[in-house]
């Protein structure tokens, strides 16, 4: 084999995404949470197994971006009936490229969870970005929030 052809086959390889790798979790015999990559010893009987893909991060975003989501990052709260708003919200984040988490609210705990952290009701779609709230879907105070915090305009 030349080596052009090696050196082609083994950049080929290392551009291959990385396989899920398992994480293990269970509770030992002195009831301590334990993790690990490897399986639990036999005698664990109760355990929970999780395929884990690789962290990407946040590499491929400009940097900007990158600046803006570690210093105000992103996060969606959405529920079952949310619809047209929740769609628009969402759409408008993923248009300007802005990483976020999202937070269905679904169960009795997911809203008791809300009312915990903002002291109201639920109200969906709710943007928090940093520690500025925006409850209820109007696309130029989501767009305030985000060139607030620096997030690259994209888009619109």
């Amino acid at each position: 084999m030349t080596s052009r052809r090696l050196l082609t086959l083994m950049l080929l390889a290392a551009a291959l995404p990385a396989a899920a790798q398992a994480a293990y979790r269970w509770v030992d015999k002195d009831g301590r949470v334990q993790y690990s990559d490897q399986p639990p010893p036999q005698e664990v009987k109760k355990f929970e197994e999780r395929k884990v893909q690789p962290n990407k991060g946040n590499a491929q975003l400009p940097f900007a971006t990158r600046k803006a989501a570690e210093t105000y990052p992103v996060a969606l709260y959405t529920g079952r009936e949310c619809g047209k708003p929740c769609d628009d919200g969402r759409a408008l984040l993923n248009q300007r490229g802005v990483p976020f988490s999202e937070t269905k609210l679904e169960t009795a705990e997911d809203v008791a969870a809300f009312k915990t952290r903002f002291g109201k009701e639920p109200f969906v779609p709710t943007l928090t970005v940093g520690r500025e709230t925006e409850m209820g879907f109007a696309a130029s105070a989501w767009n305030g929030l985000l060139d607030n915090a620096g997030y690259p305009a994209g888009k619109r």
